[in-house]
């Protein structure tokens, strides 16, 4: 078993007895709040007087195989939200992370726990049109770019609203998943395109955030067909896709 905590003190204590218990399945809390139950899961828990949320990354026999020889998604996590707060980009504080192998080093379960964030997803405001608040997020995404961090997960659950007055903070989740630039090299163009393809569709809302996008990141609007054939290219990959695991599974279920 292996288990990082940021925190020495006693509610550091409190994180490692809580993540031996998750990973030996005995925590048996009767403060938690489910917040997701799916592949991965996710609740809210009270420890030492402060909200925590807890995630147990969902494992299979090959996925265990493959993690014998790759970051887990856990620390992976824990990692990059120290990078991000690293490079002044806000997301829910790293507590702790955990990882239990068996034999040969064949993962068993890891847990990631942060600081519980009370916060609204931007497809909130996606779906009121909100423009101000999509203005800001092209902004947010044009200064990620600029400090060289690319969210391979930006879709409008993963980026976290807390309103504030006069402006809203972005704060990103689910983050294993995230590709650092070093400092000091520029993203490349079709990185960034691509990187903005997954939060909308192809809409008024898109389109206006592109536009704000290349002023943001001070690129030449003639680019603006560009970064739209990209998003299109994207859609087009994405439904294909779609359409043949719809297609796999009727097939599993009428076997």
């Amino acid at each position: 078993m292996k288990i990082v905590s940021r925190t020495s003190d006693k509610a550091g204590e409190l994180l490692k007895r809580l993540t031996t218990d998750i990973l030996d399945n005995k925590n048996n809390s009767n403060n938690a709040v489910v917040v997701h139950s799916g592949r991965n899961k996710i609740w809210r828990e009270n420890v030492g007087g402060e909200d925590v949320a807890i995630k147990i990354y969902g494992t299979s026999l090959v996925k265990s195989i493959i993690y014998i020889f790759r970051k887990t998604k856990a620390r992976k996590a824990y990692e990059n939200a120290l990078e991000l707060t690293k490079r002044g980009v806000a997301t829910p504080a790293p507590l702790a992370y955990g990882e239990r192998r068996g034999f040969m080093n064949r993962l068993i379960k890891s847990v990631y726990i942060s600081v519980y964030e009370e916060s609204t997803p931007l497809a909130h405001y996606l779906d009121c049109e909100n423009v101000d608040v999509i203005d800001q997020f092209s902004c947010f995404t044009a200064m990620l770019h600029s400090k060289g961090i690319l969210h391979h997960d930006l879709n409008s659950t993963n980026v976290r609203i807390i309103p504030a007055p006069g402006h809203a903070t972005f704060s990103l989740i689910d983050i294993n998943r995230i590709k650092f630039i070093p400092v000091g090299i520029t993203v490349n163009l079709k990185d960034r395109f691509n990187n903005i393809t997954r939060f909308s569709s192809l809409n008024d809302n898109y389109i206006f955030f592109v536009k704000k996008y290349l002023k943001y990141a001070n690129l030449p609007e003639a680019l603006f067909d560009t970064a739209i054939q990209s998003k299109s290219r994207h859609d087009t990959k994405s439904s294909r896709i779609h359409k043949i695991k719809n297609i796999l599974k009727f097939t599993a279920k009428t076997k």
